[in-house]
């Protein structure tokens, strides 16, 4: 892996190459993983890469080309594809935004993780989870160590580096019925529990057995974090200045209004020790605090250079590489949790659904967060406070502008979900949550 001298090194290569004002975003990564099926580990697989972003700038023009070469001819190629590239474009809108020179905080990469969830540290893990399993149960699934390291800099001395190592493990459990489980965990600093999400599959597989059909309607719903994360993500994505300005945000002209419900307050938190550990953007800024919905109401959005710069404000540091075209985003999610630990949420549900996990959300109107998706490995009647029996499939179809002011609990705990970034999340009960068909 790349350490912070050798990718200064190679930044520096691409920069001597070119007579024009220049930046680059370097990322390198080492991903092991290993994958198991039928209880058995069926692959291990560790795949190494690097890739470096280059940008040349004359004036209001700019080229950006990219590569995963990084040897010394592979440089020399990219900067010359840049250069020819510039000659072809035209004028935009702005030139090249100062680098920061604002100090960003370096954090200590820990190690610990690398060392115990090497291959064999990842085959142990799940040889004892598979243990666990009963007669009849098979688990599938993946345990991933990804080792990251991401530099930006420009030709003019700035630079950034940060490396962080993190675990992620998912499992599906499975009876001979066809009844199954999920569950799910991530962490960038301490080792996840790998064994708890085995012993969480199989009791959802145990108890999903011979499910009823589903009613549709609108109903109480108690969502486990993880599912609150798939939701949560539509609505975070939307809290970005370019989505705002290109009139596709639920959240245009909403800034200081209140759209959530009160007891809804969602943070982008770098400082939080258990969320994404990378202190900059991709354009070498420094990630801010951002409260971006307090008290329901819409109190911030995230800003890249070039949108900050239309509107003549200051970014937040949250801009992504230039192949993303959907401006900054919020990479470190942490919504405030509640007062009620989880299973005092679902005693306290008289009739309801409890839903372990989503799949294949999509928007159907990004301007009104109308979500649709299916439920999947463990939903689940409430019956009387207690979880009953398990429910089919289902389909639901629910704008989250109505749903997240009909939030009447959530949890003391949250957990760590991946996704874009990281979101740090409790459980929610929601009222009036929409099935409307059947798979």
């Amino acid at each position: 892996m790349l350490n912070k001298e050798q990718a200064k090194i190679l930044m520096d290569k691409a920069f001597s190459a070119t007579k024009y004002y220049g930046t680059a975003v370097l990322s390198a990564s080492e991903q092991g993983t290993t994958r198991f099926a039928n209880s058995e580990i069926s692959q291990n697989v560790t795949i190494t890469d690097g890739r470096l972003s280059f940008t040349v700038y004359d004036g209001k023009k700019q080229a950006t080309c990219a590569t995963n070469d990084l040897s010394d001819s592979g440089i020399l190629q990219l900067v010359k594809d840049a250069e020819e590239m510039l000659q072809l474009v035209p004028e935009g809108e702005f030139g090249a935004f100062p680098f920061s020179k604002e100090e960003v905080p370096e954090r200590a990469k820990s190690d610990a993780l690398a060392k115990a969830f090497d291959v064999n540290g990842r085959a142990e893990c799940i040889k004892e989870g598979v243990a666990q399993l009963e007669a009849g149960y098979t688990a599938s699934g993946a345990l991933t160590l990804t080792d990251s390291v991401i530099a930006v800099g420009d030709s003019q001395g700035g630079f950034r580096y940060a490396g962080y190592c993190d675990v992620s493990f998912n499992t599906v459990v499975t009876h001979t019925s066809g009844a199954d489980g999920a569950a799910e965990c991530v962490s960038y600093t301490t080792a996840p529990d790998v064994a708890g999400c085995f012993k969480k599959a199989m009791a959802t597989a145990k108890a999903a057995r011979n499910p009823v059909e589903p009613s549709l309607g609108a109903f109480t719903v108690v969502l486990s974090p993880i599912a609150f994360a798939d939701l949560l993500g539509f609505a975070a994505r939307m809290l970005n200045a370019k989505s705002v300005q290109d009139g596709v945000s639920f959240a245009r002209g909403k800034l200081g209004e209140k759209v959530f419900g009160e007891n809804l307050t969602i943070r982008d938190d770098i400082t939080n020790p258990e969320l994404l550990p990378l202190p900059f953007d991709m354009e070498g800024n420094p990630r801010r605090v951002l409260s971006l919905v307090e008290n329901g109401v819409v109190s911030a959005f995230v800003y890249d250079n070039k949108c900050a710069a239309k509107e003549g404000k200051e970014t937040t540091g949250h801009a992504l590489t230039v192949r993303f075209m959907s401006g900054a985003m919020p990479v470190n999610i942490a919504v405030d949790g509640g007062d009620k630990p989880f299973e005092e949420i679902i005693a306290s549900t008289e009739n309801g659904i409890f839903i372990n996990e989503f799949h294949y959300t999509n928007f159907v109107n990004a301007r009104n967060l109308q979500v649709t998706g299916l439920t999947r490995n463990g939903t689940f009647l409430i019956e009387n406070g207690k979880i009953t029996k398990p429910v089919a499939t289902v389909r639901f179809t629910e704008s989250l502008l109505d749903a997240f002011n009909n939030i009447t609990a959530i949890s003391k705990e949250r957990e760590l979900v991946s996704g874009f970034g990281a979101m740090l999340v409790p459980g929610v009960k929601i009222e009036s949550f929409h099935f409307t068909s059947k798979p």
